[in-house]
């Protein structure tokens, strides 16, 4: 094409790498990628964010570096906060696909490296008064520094929620919030308007048994915030019920589960895949298989076709002969329970 004199505006770039991305062939997409750097076309978000799939792919932290420096060379950073966040998911992704080229000596190893990007680009302050900046070490900073977007900003949150902290201390950064949130907070506040942010904090708190309690304050809060928040506060959707219900199964809280499941359905929230899958695993590691054949029963009238976590689920009975008399006394074959059709 440009032997031919033509030279690809942007949204036939990000077409071309886009296409060659998703088809899996790589080379291909960073040869194009190179190409147009080499003779000066123009890139910009679109195309460096399709690149960082690369990088999330090969699980190759040293590219996400490269691609960001490549990004300030052609002035696409720093003033891009959706590039920025990009950059910033990218590495908290790659760090939950355990990947042996970067491997940080800790958990808060990975959020530090989200930190210094983050820093590298944006306000700190919020951090701040969050209480999640921590040492770094000497960083470069490229100005101008801009305020955080709402998105960039609750996953810096949600970074320092799976990598930072022990479960008291996930608690205190959970009231903490609540008060910026309460105090409108021009920055933090608007974080709250869709359901990540909770539902990261229901993840960890609800994985312990100290702090699990937290799970009906935080769903609480979503459904009635406080009085005095101008910003708009997430409703809990069909993933924030799921969590906490696995939350109560987990730590053998049945009444509670159960209680959760109709305060869901009463708001005309309907389980899906994921929830019906949680339900059932739960009643098996209870060794309560006629409840776990019930609510298969009810995942097939709902329209799910049970799935490898289904079957997984069923494993944990340990009484065989109990399951399979469930089985004989339902609808649910016993293929299906086994995951044979």
């Amino acid at each position: 094409m440009l032997e031919m004199g033509i030279r690809p505006g942007i949204p036939m770039l990000n077409a071309m790498i886009l296409n060659a991305v998703e088809a899996g062939d790589f080379p291909t997409a960073y040869a194009i990628f190179e190409t147009a750097r080499i003779h000066g076309i123009r890139r910009n978000t679109i195309t460096y964010s399709t690149m960082l799939k690369i990088a999330l792919h090969n699980l190759d932290v040293d590219l996400v570096d490269k691609i960001m420096l490549m990004a300030e060379e052609d002035g696409t950073l720093p003033r891009n906060n959706r590039l920025v966040f990009h950059l910033v998911l990218t590495i908290m992704q790659i760090a939950r696909g355990k990947t042996t080229s970067w491997n940080p000596r800790s958990s808060e190893g990975r959020y530090r490296s989200m930190l210094r990007i983050y820093a590298r680009y944006c306000d700190v302050d919020p951090l701040r008064e969050m209480r999640i900046y921590v040492d770094i070490g000497k960083h470069v900073t490229i100005g101008p520094i801009s305020p955080p977007s709402p998105q960039l900003l609750a996953a810096m949150i949600i970074g320092y929620i799976q990598f930072f902290g022990q479960p008291f201390s996930i608690q205190a950064l959970y009231y903490r919030y609540q008060k910026l949130l309460a105090q409108n907070h021009p920055l933090i506040a608007p974080t709250a308007g869709t359901d990540h942010l909770a539902n990261a904090f229901l993840l960890r708190l609800g994985l312990s048994q100290a702090t699990f309690a937290m799970c009906p304050i935080i769903l609480r809060n979503m459904i009635e915030p406080p009085a005095s928040t101008v910003f708009e506060v997430a409703k809990p959707t069909v993933q924030t019920w799921s969590i906490v219900l696995r939350s109560y199964f987990l730590n053998g809280q049945r009444a509670a589960a159960e209680k959760t499941l109709q305060m869901m359905r009463s708001r005309g929230i309907q389980p899906n895949l994921v929830t019906m899958n949680i339900i059932i695993t739960g009643y098996a590691t209870m060794q309560d298989a006629p409840a776990a054949v019930d609510a298969m029963q009810e995942m097939n009238a709902a329209g799910f076709e049970a799935d490898a976590i289904t079957y997984r689920g069923l494993t944990r009975i340990v009484k065989r002969e109990e399951l399979m008399d469930a089985l004989r006394k339902s609808t649910v074959t016993v293929n299906q329970a086994r995951g044979d059709g």
